[in-house]
């Protein structure tokens, strides 16, 4: 899934490939590939699984009041950003796509 949204803030934590990973919810602005539902939806920051200690050393990717593009895939029930460093990109407000 691609959507481009707004987080709302942090909503729990869930586990993947063995490690803590930050919940958050997400206002959806636009859905650019995918089917995510209805209203706002909770996606989880992919952590680097290669890193010990904190699960995001360069900080939470959806930990901003910022518009952003994600990159989404699910797992069972959860959506997760699609990597550490490239699921989530900045998108200011007014900016054109950076692709077509």
């Amino acid at each position: 899934m691609v959507l481009i949204g707004k987080p709302e803030g942090q909503v729990g934590e869930t586990k993947i490939y063995g490690s803590k990973a930050t919940t958050h919810l997400v206002e959806v602005e636009r859905v650019l590939k995918g089917d995510p539902g209805e209203g706002n939806i909770r996606i989880s920051s992919m952590p680097p699984t290669c890193t010990a200690g904190d699960p995001y050393p360069d900080g939470d990717p959806l930990d901003t009041a910022e518009r952003v593009i994600i990159f989404a895939t699910k797992q069972g029930a959860e959506w997760f950003a699609m990597t550490p460093a490239q699921g989530v990109l900045p998108l200011p407000q007014g900016s054109n796509l950076p692709f077509q």
